[in-house]
């Protein structure tokens, strides 16, 4: 389960339209970093504000379950997805539940408590809401779990959806591999140097205006930090990915009035599932 869309959720509009769930969303906006980040429990070199970096690397470990990490924006704020990546939940067979609240006492749940299948990318989104507070809660787990990443903010609604020519990240495994022969070149064994993932997204007749105001930000922001992206939410929820991308991006005008097409190739982080 990578992609967990609440019951509550009610599609919204986004510049003056509302995009389906069959339409990406890319999670790039995230007050996570800027948040004062509290973990109820944390054991020494794995604190709980690892999970404010991008880096894969650097995790939060609680001591004991039940654990609770919570972000405290400062002010309120609108969101409309939480994302957690460079996790082992589902091979911890950890229960999560997400929350918010305006005031730190009474929450509510953004999502209903979940026990991911595997350790990829979990994204959950809902209707926007607004809160001054996130907080994530191990309810139980059959060891005690590492989180990474966590990210949080209001997700990009593409204005179209991908159709035909494009490949799945998640079926796009990379893999660098060093092969070992003897001096007869017999086969010896092989050892993997690197794996991820690797593929490209493009989307055709945005319009102009909504490029400008919508993906722009976005294209600014790749250049400097990954991102969690789902090209079609609702009709493949297990296609979701920690990503960034390996170049500039840059749009070309159609050539029909006001409309835009633009791609992207990006590097897909391996939670060792692959």
């Amino acid at each position: 389960m990578a992609v967990v869309i609440s019951s509550d959720l009610v599609l919204s509009a986004q510049a003056g339209e509302v995009q389906p769930l069959t339409h990406a969303r890319i999670m790039y906006q995230n007050l996570v970093p800027d948040a004062e980040v509290t973990g109820a429990t944390e054991s020494a070199g794995f604190e709980a504000d690892a999970t404010q970096s991008y880096s894969t690397y650097d995790r939060w470990l609680p001591t004991e379950i039940p654990a609770t990490i919570t972000y405290d924006f400062g002010e309120l704020k609108d969101f409309d997805y939480i994302f957690i990546a460079s996790h082992n939940l589902g091979s911890s067979a950890a229960a999560i539940l997400p929350e918010y609240s305006l005031d730190g006492e009474t929450w509510d749940e953004f999502s209903a408590e979940r026990i991911p299948s595997n350790d990829s990318a979990l994204a959950f989104l809902n209707s926007e809401v607004t809160g001054r507070y996130m907080r994530l809660t191990i309810t139980s787990a059959t060891t005690i779990p590492v989180i990474g990443v966590v990210m949080c903010g209001v997700a990009l609604a593409m204005e179209r959806a991908i159709y035909g020519g494009h490949t799945p990240v998640t079926l796009s495994r990379q893999t660098e591999m060093r092969p070992s022969q003897s001096e007869g070149g017999q086969w010896l064994g092989r050892s993997v140097v690197r794996k991820g993932y690797s593929t490209s997204y493009s989307w055709s007749n945005l319009t102009a205006a909504w490029y400008r105001a919508n993906f722009d930000p976005f294209v600014k922001q790749a250049r400097f930090q990954p991102f969690g992206i789902a090209w079609r939410p609702e009709t493949f929820p297990d296609e979701v990915v920690y990503a960034w991308t390996n170049g500039d991006i840059a749009p070309s005008n159609t050539g029909t009035r006001n409309l835009m097409s633009v791609g992207m190739s990006i590097i897909g982080y391996d939670a060792g599932d692959l």
